[in-house]
């Protein structure tokens, strides 16, 4: 009995933590796919001869997988960009940084800024309905 106890107690927040993680690796894939950022990706990025990153902090999930052209984005801290700069030859300016990611609910509002030069300022809300985020409104400039 106490056994499973004890699985019971381990399993169910581990599945409520599954769902959040996938819940934002879904937010996050619709948010660097947004319409509105299209026009603001070099040809180097379509190319992939750029990599895209998203700066890795509290918000962002270690198990993060998301993809953009073809290729996987590169989830990095600060300091890993940082090494990663003095070994990259090209420009590394394409990076994600999400200073709100805040799921309530069914609800979901997002703040990042895009690029280190130029900021481009990203604002989303979503609602989930039936497991599939939709996007209620969106701005990228």
């Amino acid at each position: 009995m106490k056994n499973l106890v004890l699985i019971i107690a381990l399993i169910i927040p581990s599945i409520f933590m599954a769902q959040s993680s996938r819940d934002v690796n879904l937010i996050i894939q619709k948010t660097i796919d947004l319409n509105d950022l299209k026009k603001f990706y070099s040809e180097s990025e379509k190319n992939g001869e750029t990599p895209l990153i998203i700066i890795n902090d509290d918000k962002i999930p270690n198990n993060l997988i998301v993809f953009k052209f073809n290729k996987r984005v590169k989830i990095m801290t600060t300091k890993e960009l940082e090494t990663f700069k003095s070994i990259y030859k090209g420009n590394l300016d394409s990076y994600f940084v999400f200073e709100v990611l805040d799921l309530k609910n069914d609800q979901a509002t997002i703040k990042a800024t895009f690029r280190k030069n130029e900021k481009i300022a990203i604002n989303i809300s979503m609602k989930k309905e039936a497991n599939n985020w939709t996007i209620i409104e969106s701005s990228a400039s």
